[in-house]
């Protein structure tokens, strides 16, 4: 059974840009993160039981890493930079999470094989925002300009 704690504000340090409140969170030890173009499912990794499933088709999905948490919530944001994985034109879009002990990245890309597209989110670093419409996931990141990524380097482009 997953974890849960009262819900608390957590913001960054490094962007005033932005408040990310927890829901819900979910040890990345015992649980698995899946995503596909319009749905997140956590699975306890022992049993493989589902444990939370959301589509992000209306309303968008929340999310950040803190420590090795996966946490889900709501994302307050004054702006933000965003990319798009087109899965109705790419059938080697995919979007994912690689499980990296405290340095958890969230990757979306045109093309799965090709790591010089990968559009990578540091997500111990920020939160990001996932919605989908007809098949295109945008990924939002609450960076200080809608232009571009900010200082911080939660956003990389390529390998």
């Amino acid at each position: 059974m997953p974890y849960s704690f009262t819900p608390q504000i957590l913001i960054n340090q490094h962007m005033s840009n932005y408040r990310f409140t927890t829901v819900s969170s979910y040890s990345l030890d015992t649980h698995d993160v899946f995503f596909t173009n319009d749905t997140v499912t956590v699975k306890l990794i022992s049993t493989g039981q589902t444990v939370y499933t959301k589509s992000y088709g209306t309303g968008g999905l929340a999310f950040k890493c803190t420590a090795n948490d996966f946490c889900i919530g709501t994302l307050g944001d004054n702006g933000n930079f965003s990319n798009t994985v087109d899965f109705a034109s790419n059938p080697d879009a995919a979007i994912w999470l690689v499980k990296e002990d405290g340095q958890n990245v969230f990757i979306g890309s045109n093309d799965e094989d090709d790591t010089g597209i990968y559009n990578q989110y540091d997500l111990n670093q920020c939160p990001i925002r996932v919605l989908e419409t007809n098949d295109i996931v945008t990924i939002e990141c609450p960076c200080d300009s809608s232009s571009g990524p900010c200082d911080n380097s939660c956003y990389t482009y390529g390998d």
